[in-house]
């Protein structure tokens, strides 16, 4: 990819509300840390202070999100009867495998990372020969943050699925993204604007998150960019949390869905997991918040999604495919039917 020195980079996004990556999708496709190595290696390091600055606003969600659902599934149990006792034994079992650091969690390793991006930051623009190793110095110390704070959070999902089953996956998610939801509804309905706009936002908000969640072999936040004449698509090979729990290579032969961890995935078909077997418990909100919500509330999905699926196998394929089409009409009816809907009612279960 060829990178224009002094080009901008960063610029406030409306739609997102903040400071946002701006460029091509061929430029947006590439992780955020590796486009600011890019930068220095091409002598525009304003730029790459610019991208270390912006790689904390595009973590800043998962910091809010993954700090929170952790209590909200251990008052959600709770408020279900679960006696305190048996969840504080589980969440004892959680700590012994995931360790001490990933349960205190983000919020309190969170200023390690905001103090070396913005330090590495002030360092870049004045020129500092080791910029380039300081991005890497702090591509590393979010990688580490962000899994442990993954951990946590899809361990607590296995909690709520051992004390009361993983029938209780669709209702647990549905209590922890009630605001998405709603937020959802009302940005991408058809009444409030054209899904021309729905869907460059829709895809704005896929490169922005998975950047964050470092998806990629080598957990830099490439994403493999596919178009088609009727969809544009956004591969992850993995996804960085919930691909990284079925993936042995990038978790140092240690899936999550395995022995130690042994977190849950799904054992019988459901229609908020894709009416498939294997499919992540973490996983299962992509399918709630994309597919099955948008279809129940607007009357189509606002992001179609080909998931991975744990085998079992060390090498089985992890890689995770999220769907933008060009126009809803053209969403298969198959899309439907695999969460149990019909497009012929358009939101009405089948």
């Amino acid at each position: 990819m060829t990178v224009g020195q002094d080009s901008p980079v960063v610029a406030h996004s409306t739609f997102l509300g903040r400071p946002a990556r701006i460029g091509s999708w061929d430029e947006l496709s590439q992780g955020t840390f590796r486009a600011a190595k890019a930068r220095i290696e091409a002598g525009d390091h304003r730029a790459a202070a610019d991208l270390l600055e912006v790689s904390l606003e595009e973590a800043d969600e998962l910091r809010d999100v993954y700090e929170r659902w952790p209590a909200e599934v251990a008052r959600w149990l709770t408020g279900r009867g679960v006696d305190p006792a048996e969840l504080e034994r589980e969440q004892d079992r959680l700590r012994s495998v995931i360790g001490d650091v990933a349960m205190t969690g983000i919020q309190a390793e969170w200023p390690e990372y905001r103090d070396a991006a913005l330090d590495a930051a002030r360092r870049c623009r004045d020129g500092d020969s080791r910029a380039i190793e300081l991005v890497d110095e702090v591509h590393a110390i979010w990688l580490g943050i962000h899994d442990r704070a993954v951990d946590r959070v899809a361990g607590h999902i296995d909690i709520a699925v051992r004390l009361c089953g993983e029938d209780i996956l669709g209702e647990l998610w549905d209590f922890l993204m009630a605001d998405w939801y709603d937020a959802h509804e009302r940005r991408f309905s058809p009444e409030n604007q054209p899904w021309q706009v729905s869907a460059n936002q829709l895809m704005v908000a896929i490169v922005d998150g998975f950047h964050a969640h470092l998806v990629g072999r080598d957990r830099q936040g490439d994403i493999e960019m596919i178009e088609e004449p009727d969809r544009i698509g956004f591969r992850f090979a993995p996804c960085g949390s919930g691909g990284r729990m079925l993936d042995a290579e990038v978790t140092g032969g240690e899936p999550r869905s395995a022995a130690p961890y042994g977190f849950a995935t799904t054992t019988r078909r459901h229609d908020w997991a894709w009416n498939e077997v294997g499919i992540c418990s973490y996983c299962v909100h992509c399918c709630q918040l994309n597919v099955v919500m948008p279809i129940d509330r607007i009357g189509f999905p606002t992001r179609v999604i080909d998931p991975p699926i744990w085998t079992g196998q060390p090498g089985a394929a992890t890689a995770c495919t999220w769907w933008v089409y060009r126009d809803p009409s053209l969403v298969p009816d198959s899309v439907y039917h695999r969460v149990g809907r019909t497009p012929g009612n358009r939101g009405g279960k089948a």
